[in-house]
């Protein structure tokens, strides 16, 4: 069995073999690694091993940004989790390309209906979507990743004070605070 780990993995990009077999090419910092597996398969391999999986990471994602397709997934770490956006809708098993918010440092138009990501070691990526499609789906993991760390941190009381703690939740519910 394939030992997973995605820590280092910038981009799951699907490829095929020269018998039809759907592989994912993981584009890391020192290279490629080809894995006989899928990106679905590897996201839910490396979700497993934190004590979720890819089903759960979704319903999680819907439930946080109120929104039914093509979310972002997170990985919970013990420091900071990993959040990983989709090109398009997983059911497209044979394009969907998985990258890393945090290896993602820009994205630019190309083509008409193609994209550059342009990943933090300055490696460019061309991707068969449209930029505003494209980065619809980068600002969406961005805010996946944002109200996370806003949850994770600023409810602990060793980050924010009780007044804090009441804004934040009072932003959560769209009520209305006021300090006099």
């Amino acid at each position: 069995m394939y030992r997973n780990s995605l820590y280092d993995a910038c981009v799951l990009k699907p490829e095929f073999d020269q018998f039809n077999n759907l592989y994912t090419l993981m584009i890391t910092p020192n290279g490629y690694k080809k894995v006989p597996l899928t990106p679905m398969q590897l996201l839910d391999m490396e979700l497993k091993q934190h004590g979720s999986s890819l089903k759960g990471a979704k319903e999680a994602a819907n439930a946080m940004l109120d929104s039914k397709s093509v979310n972002p997934i997170m990985i919970p770490r013990s420091r900071l989790s990993h959040f990983w956006f989709p090109t398009e809708a997983m059911r497209n098993i044979e394009d969907c390309m998985y990258f890393a918010l945090h290896h993602v440092d820009d994205i630019k138009p190309h083509l008409e209906n193609h994209s550059v990501v342009i990943l933090t070691n300055n490696e460019r990526i061309k991707v068969p979507v449209s930029y505003s499609k494209l980065n619809k789906q980068w600002m969406k993991a961005k805010d996946y990743c944002s109200t996370t760390l806003i949850k994770q941190f600023y409810r602990d009381t060793v980050y924010s004070n009780a007044e804090q703690q009441i804004m934040l939740k009072c932003a959560e519910i769209n009520e209305e605070y006021v300090i006099h």
